[in-house]
């Protein structure tokens, strides 16, 4: 299963309390790696440096939990569970053909 990840870094104290949360992140994060089955398709920043995006593949949530919830005290994150395009436009086509049969008198 594929997750797209959207963080976003913890911010609104003072500014050198900010500066430490930055460096204290660097430190921490430069000890990581993903996690067994946890494979990191696409891990990117957004231009603003406020947060980003990370597309990961699991077999079990738990490896997702595990690996978010490690970097709870720095950022925000939502987790969505997504599907390849080329998946999901024969599915929406089949729930359409099959709402519009369903509606009919």
């Amino acid at each position: 299963m594929k997750y797209m990840i959207d963080y976003s870094f913890r911010a609104g104290g003072a500014h050198e309390e900010n500066l430490g949360n930055a460096e204290s992140l660097t430190r921490a994060f430069a000890k990581w790696k993903p996690e067994d089955g946890l494979n990191v398709l696409a891990f990117v920043s957004n231009l603003a440096d406020t947060g980003g995006y990370v597309l990961v593949e699991a077999a079990d949530p738990k490896v997702v939990f595990s690996f978010v919830s490690k970097f709870v005290a720095w950022a925000e994150a939502e987790v969505v569970p997504v599907i390849d395009v080329g998946d999901a436009v024969p599915l929406g086509s089949a729930a359409t053909a099959w709402a519009r049969s369903s509606s009919k008198a």
